[in-house]
């Protein structure tokens, strides 16, 4: 049986763009609430350690974002392997 209709897209899709732009946001939110918080740091203890949180999690949220863009990486190569074997 011919199907002439079918158009089959074997393009390989960023599936983790979005997810990239989302933690690269709030990174850059988070960056933004860290810098203001120096530039107006009054010396209490609790703004240090909001800012040692904010720094926490900007640097776990710079790792996801590069285990995301090599999973990226990953899935590409595997398109291509699986286009190249068709």
């Amino acid at each position: 049986m011919k199907y002439d209709n079918v158009t089959i897209d074997i393009q390989p899709r960023p599936v983790l763009q979005e997810l990239i732009e989302d933690l690269t946001n709030k990174m850059l939110a988070q960056k933004r609430v860290l810098a203001d918080l120096e530039e107006f740091n009054s010396g209490a203890s609790s703004t240090k350690l909001m800012m040692r949180g904010l720094r926490a999690d900007i640097r776990l949220l710079d790792q996801v974002i590069e285990r995301c863009y090599a999973q990226q990486e990953l899935i590409d190569m595997r398109a291509e392997q699986i286009i190249g074997l068709n």
